[in-house]
């Protein structure tokens, strides 16, 4: 979509609520004022989420990561969003994008693959995914997925690293070198050089011992936290290379502290929330002690789940407080609360059958009776409700599942306090699953039928990913989030959250009330209450992508705009011609275009004389920069089991997977081939032959001059046609295809040993690219040709969208292919990323099992139409 075009839309759409709103603001409530704030914000700047549902919680170097994509308002997680591409990323540690692709909306969704390759290293990375209007939220609100990625096919050197406790500033690490058979690889030459160490750049060169092993100490650094060493090792016929995170070692912690509501009043019963933290980035338990500023000893507490907990206890006028806390592993350390403030409102909340209880300090000259009370899920008003006491109920059930904010505001817009609160009011559809067989034996059709209804027993229609795996290989992944913790939980946080799906387990006491403590002390939201009550929003930095474009500008020769000038865009997908001019300021835009990956895209600005030439700058593609967290602790993300990897080495050899083997430099001597075997077949089959002897007839006349004179050739300007074609002939320099006339401009006749024109027929030598006529240049002995472009002129290949493709499942329903010797090792049995339910909320799958007899995990997840969430797990049995 044209970026000028949107905001000229938006900011329409802006004028005519903001007259609306002005003019009936006497005729409203309250009520219907804030409400009308928080829609006109949503509305004018809808905020986007996206989910992707993986096939598999991790993978194998050599395979596919397929996935399919999710886009949703933010608010009403409604597929209705504008935006019709999404980005998705592969990011390793070191916060590098190992693949990008670009997917475009279909008629069901968003679905595409990431291709690993078979060289690639084990170890954690992150899918990302986002769309290019998400940009103008922070980065912490993109799609983030920790990920595990082995690798057993190229592992003729095995490399584990251990690391021991710092001494000293100094971090001991023994690595071990064996391969394929576990043998040590003893004295290997090992190369070892430190990320974190700028002021050395030298690297480490050692020997690997008897027993395979390097042992060595790396400098600490503990104001850096990502720290890498990059190891590699020359064999004959391998390269080794592996970057390694420095693990985080140190067991200090920080104790961070919320009060409740936001606001730690004076002289009252406060809740305060607090957050332990180690030094990776991850939770600490902790347990210790309250103290006043005569240290004396208010309260005893500890971490109820993941380093969080809370303190109730009564504050009094002039005391400040202070803790001592002790960490799991013995450390001891004191914090300072904040201190209270004498002046401000608070509202307390809990939970009690049902209801939800809140209780409001008011210590201002506010009276109450001038305050209300705001609710409000994911930016939309669920009640804004003028307040009559200080302490009241609400049943729960009236609230959307997922985040509630409450907030105490006046009817100046001010924000006195605000309190999150997650609502379990689940009302999640209900899956059926009905299948043809009881069980089933190897390479057998499987028929299965799903049926999709709401809480209410309405059919549901939406769009669903399907995902079929072998059970013993595939392991569900239980510290990691699904669609419904992530769209109701995590999406709308802030910061990392250890197992989320601990807060979904049931809907006990405990669970709650763990629940509530994430809710204590996870400060940071995707909706801005404050900002939303005074009806601020920020300017939209980037566009909702509804089209590709190609963008750029036209400078002089002085380096300055040129203005309405001419632009051709040339795209080889489906050979399309677009033309626009520049702008005043020389910019140009070009959209409506559609191209896949792998395009050329030839752009063309055209100078107003022959004798200055004009420069073409274009956009090129800008991607945020990664700034990922994956944990250093492994229960913090699933690796897979070993049978999994050697079973996906023996499957990638299976299917003609091959591997590259690195071999040692040598050097090939030879003869250059001689150009007379091409000027022979060249002089065979051309229609017309311009040799060296007529060309030194021609001495001082024009290359161009020269081919004019050739029967059937006409030259106009920078126009050559062959027999009256309506194109430019191919021309070849030196075996060089290229389509642009002016690579032949700058050729010099006195280094030309022949000129072969081919027309017609012969011109069929070199298939549909010479369809306009060939104009073949042979260079003398010693000359190279050097393609060279104007300045006004820019090849470019920006990133189109991927194409589909298609999962493979074999059918068995063939004799031959049924008793093929052939294993079917697949742990991934079937994959549909779109799959649709029809008005019944019906649907069937059909696939074939594989050779394994282990039982099949059914994993469905999807959206329907009116933004229910959906998810499904079933199992299906084998037999030997």
């Amino acid at each position: 979509m044209n970026k000028s075009f949107t905001s000229l839309f938006f900011l329409f759409i802006g004028i005519f609520v903001n007259i609306n709103v002005f003019a009936q603001q006497n005729s409203k409530t309250f009520d219907q004022i804030i409400a009308n704030k928080f829609a006109r914000l949503w509305y004018l700047a809808p905020q986007e989420k996206v989910y992707l549902h993986t096939d598999k919680p991790y993978y194998s170097a050599g395979e596919n990561i397929w996935f399919r994509a999710y886009l949703l308002n933010a608010t009403t997680h409604r597929p209705d969003t504008k935006s019709r591409y999404i980005y998705v990323e592969l990011i390793d540690e070191a916060d590098t994008v190992i693949s990008r692709v670009k997917i475009r909306k279909d008629s069901l969704g968003f679905c595409g693959h990431i291709q690993l390759s078979p060289e690639m290293q084990a170890g954690k990375y992150c899918l990302r995914a986002y769309t290019y209007w998400m940009q103008n939220e922070d980065e912490d609100f993109f799609f983030k997925k920790n990920i595990y990625i082995g690798n057993s096919i190229d592992d003729r050197i095995i490399c584990r690293t251990t690391f021991g406790t710092p001494a000293e500033g100094k971090i001991p690490v023994t690595i071990l070198f064996t391969n394929t058979f576990e043998t040590p690889l003893n004295d290997k030459k090992i190369k070892i050089a430190q990320s974190w160490i700028n002021s050395n750049k030298k690297i480490i060169t050692t020997n690997t011992n008897n027993n395979g092993q390097v042992s060595l100490l790396l400098a600490e650094d503990t104001t850096k936290s990502d720290k890498f060493i990059e190891i590699t090792l020359k064999e004959p016929g391998i390269k080794f290379r592996k970057l390694i995170k420095i693990p985080t070692v140190s067991k200090d912690f920080d104790l961070q502290f919320f009060p409740e509501s936001g606001v730690f009043l004076n002289n009252d019963i406060q809740t305060v929330g607090f957050k332990a933290i180690g030094k990776d980035g991850l939770s600490v338990e902790v347990n210790g002690k309250l103290f006043n500023n005569n240290n004396e000893e208010i309260a005893e507490f500890s971490s109820m789940h993941k380093g969080m907990g809370k303190i109730i206890f009564k504050t009094n006028p002039g005391e400040s407080y202070h803790v001592t806390a002790t960490s799991s592993d013995g450390i001891e350390k004191s914090f300072n609360l904040p201190p209270t403030n004498s002046a401000g409102i608070s509202l307390r909340m809990s939970f009690n059958r049902g209801r939800i209880l809140y209780q409001i300090s008011n210590q201002t000259d506010k009276p109450v009776q001038s305050l209300y009370l705001m609710i409000h899920s994911r930016g939309f008003v669920s009640i804004t409700l003028p307040l009559k006491d200080l302490i009241g109920q609400l049943p729960e059930n009236i609230f959307p599942a997922g985040i509630n904010s409450f907030s105490i505001i006046d009817s100046l817009g001010n924000t006195y306090c605000e309190r999150l609160y997650f609502n379990r009011n689940f009302k999640f559809p209900e899956f059926s699953m009905t299948s043809n067989k009881p069980f089933y034996k190897k390479r057998e059709p499987v028929q299965l039928d799903f049926n999709v209804v709401s809480a209410t027993g309405k059919p549901v229609q939406g769009n669903f990913s399907v995902s079929v795996t072998d059970s013993k290989n595939v392991i569900a992944d239980t510290t990691n989030f699904n669609i419904i913790s992530y769209l109701l939980l995590t999406s709308d946080l802030k910061g990392y959250i250890e197992n989320p799906q601990d807060y979904f387990t049931d809907n006990s006491y405990a669970t709650r009330e763990k629940t509530d403590i994430l809710m204590l002390t996870q400060g940071w939201r995707r909706f801005n209450t404050f900002d939303y009550v005074k009806g601020k929003n920020k300017p939209s930095e980037f566009y909702l992508e509804a089209g590709q474009t190609v963008s750029g500008e036209v400078l002089n020769v002085f380096g300055r705009p040129a203005v309405n000038r001419d632009v051709i865009l040339l795209s080889t997908y489906k050979n399309k011609i677009r033309v626009t001019k520049t702008d005043s300021l020389g910019r140009f835009l070009i959209d409506g275009i559609e191209f896949p990956d792998s395009t050329t895209i030839i752009l063309k600005a055209k100078s107003k004389t022959k004798l200055v030439d004009v420069e073409m700058v274009w956009d090129k593609d800008v991607f945020p920069p990664a700034h990922i967290f994956i944990p250093d602790r492994n229960d913090q993300l699933q690796q897979a089991p070993k049978d999994y990897f050697l079973l996906s080495k023996e499957k990638y050899y299976t299917e003609g997977g091959m591997l590259n083997i690195n071999l040692d430099e040598f050097t090939v001597e030879g003869e250059a081939k001689k150009k007379d075997s091409q000027d022979v077949l060249y002089s065979q089959l051309a229609d017309n032959v311009i040799n060296s002897e007529k060309l030194e007839d021609y001495a001082g006349l024009q290359l161009l001059d020269i081919i004019s004179m050739v029967p059937g050739v006409q030259v106009n300007g920078q126009q050559i046609s062959i027999r009256g074609a309506s194109g430019n002939p191919l021309f070849v320099i030196d075996g060089i295809e290229t389509d642009n006339i002016d690579d032949i401009f700058y050729l010099n006749t006195s280094d030309i040993e022949a000129i072969y024109v081919f027309k017609g027929v012969s011109a069929s030598t070199f298939g549909s690219r010479g369809g306009n006529g060939v104009i073949a240049i042979t260079l003398k002995r010693g000359v190279q040709f050097e393609r060279s472009e104007p300045s006004s002129l820019a090849k470019v290949k920006p990133l189109g969208y991927q194409k589909p493709a298609e999962f493979y499942v074999p059918k068995y329903d063939v004799d031959s292919v049924l008793e093929s010797t052939k294993s079917d090792l697949r742990t991934t049995i079937y994959w549909n990323p779109e799959v649709e339910t029809d008005d019944a909320g019906n649907v069937k799958i059909s696939f074939y099992t594989a050779d394994k007899t282990n039982d099949y995990n059914v994993e469905i997840e999807g959206i329907g139409k009116s933004g229910e969430i959906c998810r499904y797990k079933g199992i299906l049995k084998r037999l030997d």
